[in-house]
């Protein structure tokens, strides 16, 4: 036995010294692992879970669809690794406007995962639906609005383009589709020196990111619903969201960048306002659980060249703010205040 005990403590003692470093490296290894399967899961390709749909034909529009090419890069910004991808889109007029009539257009920007026709719901929520027309594109178009939608890139009919960005390159699509739509104006009989958007969640990010790069003035007006203020910070809710580990978060956010070649703080719509000349109204409810109601606060308090309006509500979920008695009336004045109608 006691010949024994040597040769055990030998065995304990290079179990512990082999044995930490590999559970270490394996938890790392994991660790990693992980956080990349969440970084792929942002970034995926055709990223869609919508499996209904709700087009403006199914309740009554004329619609007029288009599809538009999307340049390879804004030299500008000197982004050369996207390449060019086509767009699908549509566009409504009002119901009563004649063929001489030139309504202003407002152009839907829909969020993350969802596309143009999208009846969307929430894991948390399985019997809630909505689409843009619920968003605002059925109230905007009665009330005398000629309405644009169309699917990001990776989302809907529209071309896969290598990763999603999160509304950085986004932010082309938007530019690109305002200047067809002002292009071919009266092809589609609308006022093509009167455009506004309206984005929520990731569409409000690509919306603003796109007025901050519009040096042709294009932008008469953005409204933003449910939208993150601060990329860094909004992966780290993402997985709160989605009960998932918040320290994910540092690992996630280096893949993000591995993967797109980009810096998720690109992302971030704060960096941005010094550089968006037309007005801006931000909406957002205090029970939104996905994007918290701090980056409602952080953009309303940025250092904004012209201060945006702040509509503050309460009780309403991720992107339900649609749901509030006055919400339509609201979104009608703001641009009809800006747009004129």
């Amino acid at each position: 036995m006691t010949d024994f005990l040597p040769i055990a403590r030998h065995a304990l003692s290079m179990a512990l010294f082999w044995g930490i470093p590999i559970v270490a490296a394996v938890g790392l290894i994991a660790y990693f692992g992980f956080a990349r399967l969440i970084a792929s899961k942002l970034l995926g390709r055709r990223v869609l879970r919508c499996t209904e749909e709700e087009r403006p034909a199914d309740r009554g529009f004329e619609q007029t669809a288009f599809e538009i090419q999307v340049p390879p890069f804004d030299a500008a910004d000197g982004d050369t690794e996207t390449p060019k991808c086509r767009l699908d889109g549509w566009l409504i007029r009002p119901p009563d406007a004649g063929p001489d009539d030139r309504p202003p257009c407002v152009l839907m920007v829909h969020g993350f995962s969802s596309h143009k026709n999208c009846l969307w719901t929430f894991p948390d929520d399985p019997d809630y639906r909505a689409s843009l027309l619920h968003q605002g594109a059925d109230s905007l178009c009665r009330a005398g609005f000629a309405v644009a939608a169309i699917d990001l890139r990776n989302h809907g009919q529209s071309d896969e383009n290598g990763p999603v960005t999160l509304g950085i390159r986004e932010s082309y699509d938007v530019l690109a589709t305002l200047r067809y739509l002002k292009a071919n104006a009266d092809r589609f009989g609308i006022d093509g020196s009167h455009l506004g958007l309206r984005g929520e969640s990731m569409g409000g990010v690509t919306s603003l990111i796109a007025a901050s790069r519009d040096d042709s003035g294009l932008i008469a007006a953005v409204w933003c619903d449910s939208t993150f203020a601060d990329g860094h910070r909004v992966v780290g809710d993402f997985l709160n969201y989605a009960n998932v580990w918040r320290g994910f978060a540092p690992a996630t956010r280096l893949w993000l960048k591995t993967l797109t070649g980009l810096d998720v703080n690109d992302a971030s719509p704060v960096r941005y306002v010094e550089k968006i000349r037309c007005p801006v109204m931000l909406v957002h409810s205090t029970g939104d659980t996905m994007v918290p109601i701090e980056h409602f606060d952080q953009l309303a308090s940025a250092a904004w060249v012209n201060p945006p309006e702040t509509w503050r509500l309460a009780g309403h979920r991720h992107n339900r703010l649609w749901k509030e008695p006055d919400y339509h009336q609201r979104q009608i004045e703001f641009f009809r205040q800006h747009l004129g109608a």
